[in-house]
């Protein structure tokens, strides 16, 4: 019994890391680094956009680059078949 008084006996403070003894507005902290949010979004749109841009210039470029290909690939096969088209005239008349 006597266990029992000396529990009952405690003050019923709440301990340090309890829900009770937190904050419940916000503080800031002042850390030194002050931003504006208006500036701090410029900043993220202009840095989303200059990302855009260079992506899509590096598609323009590989655009470009596979165009090129292409027209070599297509050369050559037009090449090939004009060569192919006169070795079989040049059989067909002998």
């Amino acid at each position: 019994m006597l266990g029992l008084q000396q529990a009952s006996a405690a003050p019923a403070s709440p301990s340090p890391g309890s829900p009770a003894d937190r904050a419940t507005e916000f503080t800031a902290v002042d850390s030194g680094e002050h931003y504006n949010g208006n500036t701090l979004m410029v900043v993220a749109y202009a840095a989303i956009w200059a990302l855009l841009m260079g992506w899509i210039y590096m598609l323009w470029r590989k655009q470009a680059v596979l165009g090129e290909r292409l027209e070599g690939l297509e050369k050559s096969i037009d090449r090939a078949a004009a060569a192919a088209e006169k070795k079989a005239s040049s059989k067909a008349k002998a």
